[in-house]
């Protein structure tokens, strides 16, 4: 199975909060934080296992077509940060 074709899907206990006008996803019980841009948030929303790696880069170049060549690096990026950080899993 390729990365592009794996489900990410967020672990429960993740929050996406907005703090003084900064975006973090943390874990209050691990106290794990990671500051997140808006594309990150996205990607972060788009994390719920029924879309694979190639769904959630498709959906963002559709509606970021100008930036469409580095979506899908940026996608990669940011799920390996998930990753790192324990946020995410893959189905």
């Amino acid at each position: 199975m390729t990365f592009e074709s794996r489900r990410p899907c967020r672990k429960s206990g993740y929050q996406l909060e907005s703090i003084d006008g900064e975006l973090l996803l943390f874990h209050p019980a691990q106290a794990r934080m990671m500051y997140c841009n808006e594309t990150a948030s996205l990607i972060w929303q788009l994390c719920d296992g029924t879309r694979t790696v190639d769904e959630i880069v498709t959906l963002l170049s559709e509606a970021f077509p100008e930036a469409e060549t580095q979506i899908a690096e940026d996608v990669r990026a940011t799920l390996e940060q998930f990753v790192a950080h324990g946020a995410i899993g893959f189905g």
